[in-house]
C-alpha cells in the first residue's frame, strides 16, 4: 500500500481536482483499490463524493479518538474501488482540542491497520492548504507527497517558501519523499513557460507531465463527476492520465 498527500500551502492550485482524478484513474484504468481521505476541514472532496453526513463520523473522529475501527469512519462513493473517508466540520475543532502528537500517532495507527488488512492499493490524502493538526498528522505518515502548483507570480514570488515546505517534510517524516511538483491551469503564455523553467532550474522535483487549463475541470466539478467520466478527451483530462502513469512509473 501507498499512502500519498496531495498537498501546497498555497490554495486555488487544484488539489481536490488532482485528488478526485486521480483516484479514478487509478481505480477505473489501473484496477486499484483506493481510498480517498479528506483533511481538509472545507470538504470539497467530501462534496465531490458524498451528498450528506453527519458531524463527527470521518477523519475527525480518527484524530480524536471516538472510533477504535477505522471501518467506522469510512464510506462508499458509487464506484466499487473508491472510498472516503470524509472530512466533517468537527475537523475544524480538532486544532483547538487534540494533541498533535496524539493526531500523528493515531494517523500512523490508521496506516498500519490499512497495511495489515490489506485493503487498499492506495490512499490519497486531500490536505487543506495550511499546516493544521490534520495535515500534520497526514505529513507524519505517508510515503510520499505531491505538490501541485499554479504557476502565477503569487506561486513564483512564494519559491522560497515552497522550498522550506518541502525541507520541513523531511523532518516531519524521514520516510518521506516528494514526489514532485505537478504544474496544474498550464498554458501557453511566455510568462507560464518563464515561471516553468525558473522552476525546473531550483532543482525541486517536477513532474514532466502538467495539466491544462480547461472549462471542463471547473465544469466536472459542478456535475461531481472526474474528468474520465464528465470529459476524458479534454486536455486536462489527457494530461491527468499521463500523469498518473507517469507518478506510477516512478514508483515502479
Amino acid at each position: 500500500m501507498k499512502m500519498s498527500a496531495i498537498m501546497n500551502v498555497k490554495g486555488g492550485v487544484g488539489k481536490t481536482v488532482t485528488v478526485v482524478n486521480m483516484a479514478e484513474i487509478l481505480a477505473s484504468l489501473h484496477g486499484k483499490r483506493v481510498l480517498v481521505i479528506d483533511a481538509d476541514p472545507q470538504g470539497d472532496a467530501t462534496a465531490f463524493y458524498l451528498d450528506e453526513l453527519e458531524p463527527g463520523c470521518g477523519l475527525d473522529a480518527i484524530l480524536a479518538g471516538t472510533v477504535c475501527v477505522y471501518d467506522e469512519a469510512i464510506r462508499d462513493t458509487g464506484n466499487s474501488k473508491i472510498d472516503i473517508m470524509p472530512s466533517t466540520t468537527d475537523l475544524f475543532d480538532v486544532d483547538s482540542y487534540a494533541n498533535r502528537q496524539h493526531c500523528c500517532n493515531a494517523m500512523a495507527d490508521l496506516r498500519d491497520a490499512l497495511e495489515e488488512d490489506d485493503a487498499y492499493d492506495y490512499v490519497l490524502i486531500d490536505c487543506p492548504p495550511s499546516f493544521t493538526a490534520a495535515s500534520i498528522a497526514a505529513l507524519s505518515a505517508v510515503d510520499s507527497v505531491i505538490i501541485p502548483v499554479k504557476l502565477d507570480a503569487f506561486s513564483v514570488r512564494g519559491m522560497e517558501f515552497l522550498l522550506a515546505q518541502i525541507r520541513e517534510l523531511g523532518r516531519i517524516n524521514k520516510r518521506c519523499r516528494v514526489d514532485g511538483c505537478l504544474i496544474t491551469q498550464w498554458h501557453n503564455a511566455e510568462v507560464i513557460h518563464q515561471a516553468e523553467a525558473m522552476l525546473r532550474a531550483r532543482g525541486v522535483p517536477v513532474f514532466e507531465t502538467h495539466i491544462r487549463r480547461t472549462d471542463k475541470v471547473d465544469e466536472s466539478t459542478w456535475y461531481a463527476q472526474p474528468l474520465e467520466v464528465y470529459s476524458r478527451l479534454s486536455g486536462a483530462g489527457i494530461d491527468y492520465r499521463k500523469f498518473v502513469l507517469e507518478w506510477l512509473g516512478k514508483e515502479e
